[in-house]
């Protein structure tokens, strides 16, 4: 069946705003970098967060390998347990799937403590966070943890979180609402408000006024404004992210059958998709694409490729469409099969071959139900098989960049293109290297956050699920499953049991040390003298389990099918 894209223009799009700097103490420059100065204003899915946009020495680590800081880098998929620390003078944007937007300052401690279609909760133990939400159902949920608050947005808006060098926090909403928890208690915060909590242990707050925007301000909304602008949001449904970068490296066109396509422009006369980057393993999902372009996302984990009058164009998924699901790849993997060549074939041999789905072609997950249940599309025709990509297994396990090494013997490569196409989890096992996520050679030296950063605590509201277990306490069941990824809730239960108990990627301090006892209290008099905002009891977060002393977190992994299970400090 054939689909025509909609040229329908994008609807419409979220306002934005400046989020405000404090009124007194800490202002920012365009890298989130703090200065003392006082201003005269006194089944849920597993999904990624895609780093669109970094500047400076920026690290990431890796929730199955939480030692090792690696070089952040463009089009990286951040997801549950992985942690990003900005070094001085640097800055991250981080684009959620489903359109929401965190940027990240200088000297900023970030991590994914949960990370689903359902449910976004991260820890901010320092620096600033300013968050761009587009849409939030009343079945979401978006937390920012912070050593002292529990911050919960309730509506769409632009947001802003600084952590100081104590570990107190301010909240503001430039547009929008949140929820503030701290001490067993929680305040209202609404758009057009500021709140700074002061103290770990008893927690005092302040509704505040808005300062003028600073410098870090004016870069977000740099940002900001950049999204609005984008043209090809015309034409790419609004919960992928990523197309913002296609008006600048390519050009739209209407064609037959299809509507309007996209292409990439300075691009060599034999380039094809999927071959600048390299692989990298990543659970739930195992094999997944890091493109080494610069627009290289929405085109390899959204829509398809298809070749017209002789050059590449990029289908992409119409702004019509209701659900958008992310793929690590679309990709047809090609070489198993019955009879095939052990020498050839994938996982059997020297070689791993793939090459990308076009607009009518059934795509087989190497992840998930299906493939555990040996899904198979049938017999079908594939355009785009004549144009594998085939690389030595080695170069394919150990994250070598593709473009330097595709094989180009036509035997090889011509056995590859009349191979049955392969179903179900790709037999490829992935090694230590298969976890590193930079492209870029050049990339500065990883900075580590310092050791009073590390220890802090975060307060949580809602309960977060276990950190993932390590890669290597994983590989024994990828290998025993035939290279099939591991699953969330597969993953948690080996946490739990090789940590000895459940242990969330952050370590968490329940907003409720006693139920029923509220400790958050105001610093003064509200504004104009008026009474302070009453801190009312913690109220659970949307149907989620909430943290507790006796419940500080999930023991499994919330889906569709499993029940929440909390463990006991």
């Amino acid at each position: 069946m054939k689909k025509t894209l909609s040229t329908t223009s994008l609807g419409a799009v979220l306002l934005l705003g400046l989020l405000s700097s404090p009124a007194t103490g800490q202002v920012r420059d365009e890298y989130g970098t703090t200065s003392q100065v006082r201003d005269e204003y006194g089944e849920i899915r597993q999904t990624v967060a895609r780093i669109s946009f970094l500047a400076g020495a920026v690290s990431f680590s890796r929730g199955d390998d939480p030692d090792d800081w690696q070089p952040a880098d463009r089009n990286v998929p951040m997801t549950l347990g992985d942690r990003i620390y900005t070094g001085s003078r640097s800055r991250i944007e981080l684009q959620v799937h489903g359109g929401d937007f965190v940027r990240l300052g200088s000297r900023t401690d970030f991590a994914a403590l949960n990370l689903t279609d359902d449910t976004k909760q991260f820890s901010l133990r320092s620096g600033v966070a300013s968050i761009q939400i587009r849409r939030l159902s009343e079945s979401e949920i978006f937390e920012i943890d912070t050593p002292n608050a529990a911050v919960t947005f309730e509506r769409p808006g632009d947001y802003r979180v600084d952590v100081d060098e104590n570990g107190f926090t301010r909240i503001s909403a430039r547009s929008g609402g949140a929820t503030v928890a701290a001490g067993g208690g929680q305040i209202p915060l609404y758009s057009g408000e500021a709140m700074e909590i002061e103290g770990i242990d008893a927690p005092r707050y302040d509704v505040v006024a808005f300062a003028r925007p600073d410098a870090w301000d004016l870069w977000v909304r740099d940002r900001q404004d950049r999204r609005l602008r984008a043209r090809s949001y015309r034409y790419v449904n609004a919960d992928i992210v990523g197309a913002d970068d296609l008006d600048e490296y390519g050009r739209w066109e209407q064609v037959r059958d299809y509507g309007w396509v996209w292409s990439p422009t300075n691009v060599s006369a034999d380039w094809a998709p999927y071959r600048s980057g390299h692989w990298i393993w990543q659970d739930p999902w195992g094999w997944t694409w890091v493109s080494a372009e610069p627009w290289g996302w929405a085109p390899y984990h959204y829509g398809r490729w298809a070749v017209i009058s002789s050059h590449w164009c990029w289908v992409p998924v119409a702004p019509t469409t209701r659900f958008v699901d992310y793929s690590p790849a679309l990709v047809a993997f090609v070489g198993g099969g019955p009879g095939w060549s052990a020498s050839i074939s994938i996982g059997g041999g020297g070689f791993v071959g793939w090459f990308p789905l076009g607009p009518r072609d059934p795509f087989s997950p190497w992840w998930g139900d299906r493939a555990r249940a040996g899904y198979s599309g049938g017999n079908v025709v594939y355009d785009n098989r004549t144009y594998v990509t085939v690389v030595n297994q080695n170069v394919f396990v150990s994250g070598g960049v593709v473009s330097g090494n595709i094989v180009r013997d036509r035997t090889v490569v011509s056995q590859f293109a009349a191979a049955p196409v392969a179903r179900g989890p790709i037999p490829v096992v992935p090694t230590r290297d298969s976890l590193h996520v930079a492209v870029r050679t050049e990339a500065a030296a990883a900075p580590r956050p310092p050791a009073a950063i590390v220890s802090r605590m975060v307060v949580a509201r809602t309960a977060p699920p276990p950190a993932p277990p390590t890669f290597q306490s994983k590989l024994a069941v990828i290998k025993e499953n035939r290279g099939a990824p591991v699953a969330p809730a597969a993953a948690a239960t080996i946490s739990v049991e090789n940590r000895g108990r459940p242990q969330a990627v952050t370590e968490v301090r329940p907003v409720v040390a006693q139920p029923g006892r509220v400790t958050l209290s105001p610093k003064e008099e509200g504004a104009g003298g008026a009474a302070p905002r009453r801190a009312e009891p913690v109220t659970a977060p949307r149907g989620r389990a909430m943290a507790t002393s006796e419940q500080p977190g999930q023991a499994r992994h919330r889906s569709g099918r499993l029940s929440i299970g909390a463990f006991r400090s």
